[in-house]
């Protein structure tokens, strides 16, 4: 199954580790570890425009889409 996360963007729901609300991202550990994390440079422009960022194994996704939202997506496709 696949969750369509904003931006013309999919991620199969199998991949996905964790849907987090972007405002954690101001935690140092946090931050740390969306830098260490391989994957694309966040913009300024595309951080103004996420509240999301999701954790797959290979990559760290940005979503527009709030993560309550995505969860009930989720939920949803499992009923």
């Amino acid at each position: 199954m696949f969750l369509h996360i904003g931006n013309s963007r999919v991620v199969s729901t199998e991949e996905i580790v964790g849907i987090f609300n972007l405002e954690l991202k101001d935690n140092q550990i946090n931050t740390q570890f969306l830098e260490s994390f391989p994957g694309d440079e966040l913009t300024k422009k595309e951080e103004e425009n996420s509240n999301t960022f999701i954790i797959t194994p290979e990559k760290v996704y940005f979503s527009p889409i709030s993560p309550l939202t995505l969860q009930k997506r989720i939920e949803k496709k499992w009923k």
